[in-house]
């Protein structure tokens, strides 16, 4: 595979060898206006399969290089840049960019990418990660502690591609209890299904020490419009082409684009708390998404206080289910943790905490296998 790399030649320095280690041979490089550029490929435009171009400042000069090497060749074009919005990636898109290597991210992951998807003969057209939804009938369950520490755990501790969305519209913490200041968050996400692919989608993740994978949620009361539930659905089926697991912290079970998760979801962890009115709303919830023939459920009570909460026997006898893990009340692994935007599973390791998150990802593994989902969008655009 033979490339060209159009942009500043200290750029193009650095990005010459990190392709090359990648199969793809730089056979030149040019630094010039778009007048020398045209005259360039009109004398030379089969010499290459593939144009690198490194996006300039302003951005509309940068889609008028993209439109202009469309008239002159009939190559994939990748852009490599940093961008400010994802408004401007779907501009860059639209000009005809084949992909976006969004350069402050993983750089070399995206680019690895890219490229299987542009050169591979078998492009991912199916589902092949497992989603998981994390939901919680009451509030104050400690359903985003248990979703985030479960997430790390698969990251971290399991060795597995794991990204964790935070789907609570109306404002959401999981950014703060993983200790990320995100530059963008979900409200950022194309409202359209047929603008969300894996390009735009990769400017709104934030990474964790961990190998975690972030898109935030937005801010608390933010001025920010819900997503429709296609476009929900179109995000995490891009996000589980490329990953082996999917979680989301989902914000309730009625709302139109949070129900349209759990749909795509192969496991619903359920969070309860082992106390009365917690058990009447956890009770309605399952019969809720029973009869609308949600299936996988895993049932998980957190904050167990021996002694004080409802005993697990009579827990199962009202809701006729077996309890898969009891999570025990221990505020000080929890909430340092919390405190200090570390995961209690990565900072209290062997604490009972994290002991039964490391329970609840070992049941979710044995759970039911991948449904298969045809992706509602193509992996470019």
């Amino acid at each position: 595979m033979k490339a060209v790399i159009l942009g500043p030649s200290a750029v193009a320095e650095t990005l010459a060898p990190v392709v090359q280690q990648r199969g793809v041979t730089v056979v030149d490089r040019i630094d010039s206006d778009l007048s020398a550029i045209r005259a360039y490929f009109e004398q030379n435009s089969t010499q290459c399969d593939l144009m690198l171009v490194v996006a300039r400042d302003d951005l509309q000069e940068t889609r008028s290089v993209i439109c202009g090497l469309q008239i002159l060749m009939s190559k994939p074009i990748l852009v490599f840049g940093v961008a400010r919005s994802a408004n401007d990636v779907i501009q860059i898109i639209r000009s005809g960019a084949a992909d976006f290597i969004e350069m402050s991210a993983d750089f070399l992951h995206d680019l690895e990418d890219s490229l299987k998807r542009l050169f591979d003969s078998e492009v991912l057209t199916k589902r092949s990660g497992q989603v998981i939804s994390v939901v919680s009938a009451v509030g104050g369950a400690g359903q985003t502690a248990v979703a985030t520490n479960f997430a790390i755990n698969l990251a971290a501790n399991k060795r597995r591609s794991t990204v964790f969305v935070d789907l609570n519209l109306t404002g959401g913490d999981a950014a703060e209890q993983l200790g990320i200041t995100p530059r963008q968050s979900i409200a950022d996400c194309p409202r359209f299904a047929d603008e969300i692919h894996t390009v735009t989608v990769s400017t709104l993740l934030e990474q964790h020490v961990s190998g975690l994978k972030l898109i935030a949620g937005p801010s608390y009361l933010g001025d920010h419009s819900l997503l429709p539930s296609e476009s929900v659905k179109a995000l995490i089926a891009n996000l589980a082409q490329l990953n082996e697991f999917v979680v989301l912290d989902v914000e309730d079970a009625f709302h139109q684009e949070q129900f349209a998760a759990l749909e795509c979801s192969d496991v619903v962890i359920v969070v309860t708390r082992l106390d009365f009115p917690s058990l009447i709303r956890t009770k309605r919830l399952m019969e809720h998404l029973e009869g609308r023939d949600l299936s996988g459920l895993i049932v998980v009570a957190n904050k167990y206080i021996k002694g004080t909460s409802i005993p697990e026997a009579k827990f199962e006898s009202v809701m006729k289910r077996r309890l898969s893990v009891v999570i025990p009340h221990e505020p000080s692994s929890v909430l340092n943790g919390v405190n200090m935007g570390e995961p209690a599973v990565l900072e209290f390791p062997r604490s009972k905490f994290s002991q039964a998150i490391t329970k609840l990802t070992n049941t979710v593994l044995s759970a039911t296998p991948t449904r298969e989902m045809e992706v509602h969008v193509s992996a470019n655009a």
